[in-house]
């Protein structure tokens, strides 16, 4: 489990395929809470990302075991909100999603998932154990979805056989992007009187080459970043949605970062329709019944 200093060093220093404004406020609040030196004293699992269980006739069901789910039933996980790799105090983590992917992946009266999704984005790193577990994938996954922007684009991308809006208020897709950020706290230690001295011998002349060179000529160094990790980064990302979605309309905006409302996304070919969770629970049934022919 990750602790405070770790989020705050990935939110700072890590790539994200998030929502800027969204990134920023949580730099602001883990600098906040590290800055008070405390853990947070609820138990981490309080308000894990819920597995919920619902027969053929999409009635809500709660097995006490596996033997109780009775055949023809769906499996809804939720995933919503900010996304790391890693489960920790405040995040959903890809590994625990995961988790319950695959552990219903496993259930053979599972006929099918709904993949509930709401978030502005994460971390870079999150999206791999979803395309790893596309590869391992047995039962069609429909992702209704709320908010799917950046790396929440991304996911049901990697894993959804067919994809919908749940309103067409609040919903927002796209944001199809990476993003990379940091603080350049030089002058504010240069008024405390603290100046940072680094010496490396020429076998390691490469060593931390974007900082350095971020001392000489920051707009240099931010090409460098450009180029060597952002643009390949944003490449696999547009890729990932192109192979997705055949038919996409690559308007103006729509791989390059812009927001779409769901009626947009829908005319776009982002997303398939809008519907409700029935709706797409009972998508996720017939797409078990296509694939037994």
């Amino acid at each position: 489990m990750q602790r405070n200093s770790e989020i705050l060093n990935e939110i700072l220093t890590g790539q994200w395929a998030m929502d800027f404004p969204n990134l920023l406020q949580l730099g602001h609040l883990f600098q906040g809470i590290v800055k008070a030196g405390k853990e947070n004293e609820r138990d981490p699992r309080e308000g894990l990302t819920a597995l919920e269980f619902f027969n053929d006739d999409l009635q809500r069901i709660s097995p006490k075991s596996i033997s109780e789910i009775p055949e023809g039933s769906v499996a809804f996980i939720k995933c919503i909100g900010p996304m790391m790799k890693y489960w920790s105090w405040w995040f959903v983590g890809a590994d625990e999603i995961i988790a319950q992917l695959d552990f219903v992946n496993k259930i053979q009266n599972i006929k099918a998932i709904v993949l509930y999704i709401d978030g502005p984005g994460g971390a870079v790193s999150a999206i791999n154990p979803f395309m790893e577990f596309a590869k391992r994938k047995k039962k069609p996954i429909v992702a209704l979805c709320d908010n799917s922007l950046s790396l929440h684009r991304w996911i049901p991308d990697a894993i959804a056989d067919f994809q919908m809006a749940d309103n067409t208020i609040s919903g927002r897709f796209g944001s199809i992007g990476v993003v990379t950020s940091w603080y350049d706290l030089t002058k504010y230690y240069e008024e405390m009187g603290i100046v940072l001295e680094e010496v490396y011998p020429e076998e390691s002349k490469h060593k931390n080459e974007f900082w350095r060179m971020y001392k000489e000529d920051k707009e240099k160094a931010k090409e460098f970043l450009r180029t060597t990790t952002l643009s390949p980064m944003a490449k696999e990302f547009q890729n990932a949605v192109k192979k997705a979605h055949p038919d996409l309309v690559e308007e103006e905006g729509v791989l390059t970062g812009r927001t779409f409302l769901a009626s947009d996304a829908v005319r776009l070919n982002m997303i398939d329709r809008i519907g409700t969770k029935e709706d797409a629970m009972q998508m996720a049934l017939a797409l078990a019944e296509m694939s037994n022919y």
